[in-house]
């Protein structure tokens, strides 16, 4: 009966933790899946169109655009939608390590490999055996490892430093630069044979100010996760907050904008965010734009997931309301083309 009670036991556990994978699987979907990527603006479009393209293949990727504009979350959701999804997603910022322990970080070492190496270390490759490592900043990487990671990429081949065993390895590499590397290139900075290794397929990330039309849903999709995260209800934003946040021109991309969310919930005390709310180089775009702003709660709730379409024609209705109907003022709202509008226009059947 003790035997019984222990594998009935260990059966529960193993169940238990196969649905814990699964619910970690399902949430990991829905966070790096092409759905979890907020889009609202053509040019962010055309980039999920390419990456379903790439997604499924074993191409190396080289991710392009300003710091802040999403490029690990990018990979993620490359990998995430990949044959290698079960398989790990290893990062690794290139421009935060010293030249020094670079090689190691990247393949690994012995004991004795060098001074201070007392185990051995298992590196970032043979980590992403599998799976794909993703390499950030890789612009910043000296010339001594560019020659080893080419060798790397053409022989799929590792040696761990200190030892003269070759390790096979399986590993898709997506890398990422906010750098000109075809400058770099021409300037002898950069391999020529490598950046043609590693960009097979090259995705450019526009930074935000060229992507206006996904600011509304970047900070609804924020303020639910900051409030959400504080247990707090969703703040009203006021008028000049909205305008002033569409106004802005988000040098730090993406990453600035959560960094600006972020701090009007912590500084919510009252359900509403005012003016005061803002850091100082923001506020006073409030008083002066004259962007009229998509309201970020009336009729969008529950938007996030559903279908492009659906928040596409949402955000057109809108911007078409809020500007009485101009076409060009609405195109400049959302932040495309006249023509793209009037052909959405009439692709959704709106009065316009």
């Amino acid at each position: 009966m003790k035997e019984l009670r222990q594998a009935v036991d260990k059966a529960a556990t193993r169940v238990r933790l196969l649905r814990k994978t699964q619910e970690l699987a399902r949430r990991l979907d829905e966070k790096f899946g092409f759905e979890g990527v907020i889009v609202n603006s053509p040019s962010m479009q055309r980039v999920i169109e390419k990456l379903k393209n790439v997604a499924p293949t074993d191409s190396t990727v080289l991710i392009q655009g300003e710091s802040g504009t999403g490029k690990e979350i990018v990979a993620r959701a490359l990998h995430q939608n990949s044959e290698r999804k079960n398989k790990p997603f290893v990062p690794l910022n290139i421009a935060a390590l010293p030249e020094s322990t670079l090689e190691s970080e990247l393949f690994g070492h012995e004991p004795g490999a060098f001074t201070g190496a007392m185990t051995k270390r298992i590196g970032k490759f043979e980590h992403a055996n599998g799976g794909t490592l993703f390499l950030d900043e890789v612009g910043e990487m000296p010339p001594p490892m560019q020659v080893k990671l080419l060798r790397v990429l053409e022989e799929r081949k590792i040696t761990r430093l200190g030892s003269n065993d070759e390790i096979d390895i399986n590993v898709r590499l997506v890398a990422a630069t906010n750098a000109e590397l075809q400058e770099l290139v021409k300037n002898g900075k950069f391999r020529k044979d490598l950046y043609y290794r590693i960009s097979v397929v090259t995705i450019f990330l526009p930074p935000l100010t060229e992507r206006r039309g996904d600011i509304p849903l970047l900070i609804e999709h924020f303020l639910k996760q900051m409030a959400e995260r504080r247990n707090k209800p969703l703040p009203v934003v006021s008028k000049p907050v909205q305008q002033a946040l569409m106004a802005y021109p988000w040098p730090g991309n993406i990453r600035e904008l959560r960094n600006v969310v972020e701090s009007m919930v912590v500084q919510d005390t009252d359900g509403r965010i005012d003016i005061d709310d803002l850091p100082d180089e923001i506020a006073p775009l409030g008083a002066t734009s004259d962007i009229e702003p998509i309201d970020f709660r009336g009729g969008a709730d529950g938007l996030i997931g559903r279908p492009l379409t659906d928040v596409e024609k949402f955000y057109i209705e809108r911007a078409l309301e809020l500007t009485s109907g101009r076409r060009d003022e609405a195109a400049k709202l959302l932040g495309i083309g006249e023509r793209t509008l009037y052909r959405k226009i009439k692709e959704y059947n709106l009065k316009g």
